[in-house]
């Protein structure tokens, strides 16, 4: 990490793999609901994972920075942002990596609240949706090879999007009875 003299938005090495994670935004929407948010470290770690292999050379854990998402996710959307930048004509991003960093914070802050405003974190992702939305299209122009868009749910997300969703509702009822107590 500190031998690399390249910036942490530094030129891909290989476009033969995605410079990020691939995932439909409607798989991204429906699995971060329904796992409550629990998608969200895989979503971070796979595109850890894709970020190391993208900047040859830069050693770090992928599993550590998603562990640490707090700190380090306003990095992955700044990577992100960048790397849109770089394959646009004008050579701008619209992304807005400060300020979707800080509403995913802050939305996941939520689950601190009490009762059914504690639930309103489940909501986080939506300032996931803009990232994936980039990281997608810089996919599609910086890869030569193909590659799977990841908009199909296999058995163990469909295993994830039931157990989840009664795990919301249950949630959703209790949140509700402890406000009427």
């Amino acid at each position: 990490m500190a031998n690399d003299p390249r910036p942490d938005d530094a030129a891909p090495a290989s476009p033969v793999t995605p410079a990020f994670f691939p995932v439909s935004l409607r798989k991204l929407a429906v699995l971060s609901f329904c796992t409550m948010g629990l998608y969200h470290l895989y979503w971070f770690y796979m595109h850890w994972r894709h970020v190391r292999v993208w900047n040859a050379g830069r050693d770090f854990s992928p599993a550590r920075r998603t562990l640490l998402f707090f700190f380090f996710c306003f990095s992955l959307f700044r990577r992100v942002r960048a790397q849109d930048a770089r394959v646009k004509v004008n050579g701008r991003s619209s992304l807005k990596a400060g300020l979707l960093a800080l509403g995913y914070i802050a939305a996941n802050l939520c689950d601190l609240l009490p009762g059914i405003w504690g639930l309103m974190s489940i909501f986080s992702f939506i300032f996931l949706l803009p990232v994936q939305a980039h990281a997608n299209r810089v996919n599609e122009l910086t890869c030569s090879a193909p590659f799977d868009r990841n908009a199909s749910f296999s058995a163990w997300n469909w295993m994830a999007v039931v157990l989840g969703t009664l795990l919301v509702v249950l949630s959703v009822v209790a949140a509700i009875y402890e406000m009427g107590k």
